[in-house]
């Protein structure tokens, strides 16, 4: 609710990031004193000295502090939760990415692997020049062998 509030003292002062505001101890219509801050979107911010009166609200910030909203001020939005609602969205998208990455990547490994090898050994098992009709088939064959053979867990096989 706005009020009349009558400003007992001024101080100007600036933030932490050199934008400057007001502290002013002020007193609402039932004689209570207050310690509020304003910042340079304040109507009138310039000309706010002891015994003006300012029509406003009183209201806590995020951070405890009490600072006075005018009447003709845009009201506070809620930006922060905003803000965090749509990194996590954003975060949530990139892991997704990266998993699909992950699993393409490893499916490119595999295929490119199992065919260089299935090449190695088809070519390795050639006994005679003349019988490099059969490469191709034993290419296949051995490919379709290191594809079902792929996916091994460290307990199946001793490793020598």
């Amino acid at each position: 609710m706005h009020e009349n509030l009558k400003v007992i003292a001024v101080k100007d002062l600036t933030t932490k990031t050199n934008k400057p505001f007001k502290g002013l101890e002020v007193v609402d219509e039932k004689g209570n004193l207050h310690k509020v801050s304003i910042f340079s979107d304040f109507p009138d911010f310039a000309n706010i000295k002891q015994d003006y009166i300012i029509r406003g609200k009183l209201e806590k910030n995020d951070k405890g502090y009490l600072n006075l909203i005018s009447e003709t001020q845009a009201p506070k939005s809620n930006a922060g939760a905003f803000k965090t609602a749509q990194i996590e969205k954003t975060m949530e998208r990139k892991e997704q990415s990266i998993s699909r990455f992950q699993d393409d990547k490893e499916w490119s490994i595999m295929v490119s692997s199992t065919m260089r090898d299935a090449v190695s050994l088809a070519i390795a098992e050639v006994k005679d020049i003349r019988t490099l009709n059969t490469l191709e088939a034993d290419i296949l064959k051995w490919r379709q062998w290191l594809i079902e053979n792929w996916s091994v867990n460290k307990t199946d096989k001793p490793p020598f």
